[in-house]
C-alpha cells in the first residue's frame, strides 16, 4: 500500500508597506513586499519602488501591514536600501506635526528634511570624489562603477542599471556613498526670467519738422495710425520714455 507523501510548506506572510515618496502627493501609496525581503523590511528604512511607468525612487517605509490596497494593484518593492532605519518614530511624529501645521504633504517634508544623498532616484547623478580613502576596499560591482566614473566623470543611476545589468543597484550606490567614494550632484535648473519692458520710439528721421509733416501727409488716409502717432507725440512731451 502506498501513502501520499505529506509536504509541510512553511507558511509565508504577505506583507504590504505604506511608503512616503519624495514627491508632493496628497496620499501615501502601498507596495507589496516580496517574500525574500520580509526579514529585511522595517519602518524607517528606505526601499526602492517604481512610481508611474518608468520612474524609480527611494521611498521611506512608514507602516507595515497585511492589507492590500482597495482601488489599485500594489506593485512590488524592488529592494531594501538600508540595513538600519534612517528615520525614527519620533521623527515621523514630528513630520506629521509639520504636515498638519503647515498644511503640506509628507513627501514635501521628506524632500526638505532628508539630505540629498538619501533621496536617490533614477535620474540622480553620481560623481566620483577627488580624493578616495587609502584603505578603500571595493566589491567587483563597485569597482566597475568607479572605473566607469574615471572615464565619464558623471553618470545617472539609470546608467548604473545598464552597466551592471541589474535593477537593484541602490544598495551598491548607498555603499559607495558610505565609503566616501561618490557623492550626489545637486543640479539646480535656472528658472529665473528677467523682467523686461517694451518701449517705442519714433524714427530719428521724423524728428525733423519738415520730415514729420511728410509723415502726417502719408498718414492722411490712415486715420487710426495717425491717431496713434498724435497720441505718441503728446505723451513724448510729458514722459521720459514710452
Amino acid at each position: 500500500m502506498q501513502f501520499a507523501q505529506t509536504i509541510n510548506f512553511e507558511e509565508r506572510e504577505t506583507l504590504f508597506v505604506e511608503v512616503i515618496l519624495p514627491l508632493s502627493l496628497a496620499i501615501n501609496y502601498t507596495y507589496r513586499v516580496p517574500f525574500e525581503l520580509n526579514e529585511s523590511i522595517a519602518v524607517g528604512k528606505r526601499v526602492v519602488v517604481q512610481f508611474g511607468k518608468h520612474k524609480i525612487y527611494t521611498a521611506l517605509v512608514k507602516n507595515i501591514h497585511q492589507q492590500p490596497p482597495e482601488f489599485y494593484e500594489a506593485k512590488y518593492v524592488i529592494d531594501v536600501v538600508d540595513e538600519q532605519p534612517v528615520i525614527t518614530s519620533k521623527q515621523f511624529e514630528f513630520w506629521g506635526w509639520i504636515t498638519n501645521y503647515y498644511l503640506c504633504n509628507e513627501g514635501d517634508v521628506m524632500s526638505a528634511a532628508l539630505p540629498t544623498g538619501l533621496k536617490l532616484a533614477s535620474e540622480t547623478i553620481i560623481l566620483l570624489r577627488d580624493e578616495l580613502p587609502n584603505d578603500l576596499v571595493l566589491t567587483a560591482k563597485e569597482t566597475m562603477i568607479v572605473e566607469f566614473l574615471h572615464t565619464k566623470i558623471r553618470m545617472a543611476i539609470d546608467e548604473v542599471v545598464v552597466l551592471l545589468g541589474q535593477k537593484t543597484v541602490y544598495p551598491i550606490i548607498n555603499s559607495l556613498i558610505g565609503k566616501e567614494v561618490i557623492y550626489i550632484a545637486e543640479e539646480v535648473i535656472e528658472k529665473y526670467k528677467p523682467l523686461t519692458k517694451s518701449f517705442i520710439s519714433i524714427n530719428p528721421f521724423y524728428k525733423e519738422e519738415e520730415n514729420l509733416k511728410q509723415l502726417f501727409a502719408l498718414l492722411d488716409k490712415a486715420p487710426k495710425q495717425l491717431d496713434a502717432l498724435l497720441a505718441y507725440l503728446k505723451l513724448a512731451k510729458t514722459e521720459a520714455s514710452i
